[in-house]
Formats: C-alpha cells, structure tokens, sequence
C-alpha cells in the first residue's frame, strides 16, 4: 500500500474507533487502545516463560474466615491472565492447588511448589479486600504481597507490593447500579490484572482507560 493512502487511512480508522467507542461503551474502549496503541512497557519480571507456574493467593486469617473465596476467584484470574499473556507458560490448575492446600498444613510457598512438581510459584499474601465504601457505595480496596519464588533454588526471584489499590480510583459505584456478585467480578479482574502485568508486556495508557470507565 503507497505511503500516502496509509497517512489517509489512519485518521479514518481512528475516527471509526472513536464513533465505535461511544456507540459501545466501556468494554470497546479496552479493546479499542489494545489495537491502536503498542505494548510499550516491559514485563517486570520475564523469568515466568517456559515454566510450570503454580499461582497461590494466601488471605490474612482475618479474610480467610470471611471471605476465602475471594483469594481463589484472584489466584484462578491471576493465573489465566499469565497463561494467556506469557509465551509458553504453563499454570497448574487451580483445583490442584486448592486441593492440596486444604489436605494439608501450611508451610510455605516453595513446598506447596515443590508438592505440585512447579518451577516457579506465584505466591500472592492478600491483605486487604473489601468492597464497600459505606452502606449504598462500592469502593473496592485491597493490599497484596506478591512475591515469586523460585522453587529449586527455594528463593524469592521477584517481589513487589501493591498496598491500598482502590477501584474506581477516584468516586464510587452506587449499589443501586449492580449486584455485589457483579462488583467483586469487576474489581478482581481489575487486581489481577495489574499484578499479572507484573509478568508480561502491556499499553501503559490501558491503566487510564480503566481507571476512566463508565458502566
């Protein structure tokens, strides 16, 4: 294709991703700056390709009793993100994981690794996680420790803090808009999300673009 047509189709197709967008909604914003705008920021820690991954949320004593299934639902999200978004990767079921922690004593992340024959483990200590912001408002909040470990060599290879993450960053969702179901999906897609990016190339503006949606 000449030079020149390409410069004339390139605003066409950004004004047609821009009358798409607003005809569309929240959903074809993410999808629309995924196909025009380029990967541009590098993956932390790349050290998760090629490797069987077991991907481990360990909730707070406090959130285990009130809330275990949350930590699962991010571990499971956080997981399929990682085998969607890094080459090669392989990410040990979940159910395998749940059901090895729940026959047996804690210990710590290198041996439940070492138990399900994974390379590396994903070891995700939830904090916080809660949804409400007063009675009629969603406002999620959570605090993670994510470390990675490298299982033969028992070490932690990658760590990071993601302390009082907030969604939406600014306001709140009225809970006259949405069921809580409904909300917790959202608001743990969005958590996994930024900590699988820990792991993988990503836009840097699709954080704006999420922070910026309306539903």
């Amino acid at each position: 294709m000449p030079s020149h047509t390409v410069r004339c189709a390139r605003p066409i197709l950004l004004l047609a991703v821009a009358m798409l967008v607003a005809c569309s909604g929240c959903s074809t914003l993410l999808t629309a700056a995924y196909i025009l705008m380029p990967e541009d920021t590098p993956a932390e820690f790349k050290g998760l390709k090629g490797k069987h991954v077991a991907v481990v949320c360990k909730p707070i004593v406090e959130l285990e009793y009130a809330d275990a299934g949350s930590s699962r639902e991010l571990a499971v999200t956080v997981g399929s993100l990682i085998q969607q978004h890094v080459r090669k990767s392989h990410i040990i079921d979940q159910q395998e994981v749940a059901r090895w922690i729940d026959e047996h004593a804690w210990v710590d992340y290198p041996t439940v690794g070492k138990a399900l024959d994974a390379d590396m483990v994903v070891g995700i200590d939830l904090e916080e996680f809660r949804l409400h912001e007063g009675m009629t408002l969603y406002r999620g909040r959570a605090s993670a420790h994510v470390r990675v470990f490298d299982v033969a060599a028992g070490k932690v290879v990658f760590e990071k803090r993601f302390d009082d993450f907030q969604y939406p960053a600014d306001g709140a969702i009225p809970t006259s808009d949405r069921t809580e179901p409904q909300f917790r999906a959202m608001f743990l897609q969005i958590l996994a999300g930024r900590i699988a990016r820990s792991f993988h190339a990503y836009d840097s503006r699709t954080s704006f673009a999420e922070d910026n949606l309306t539903f």
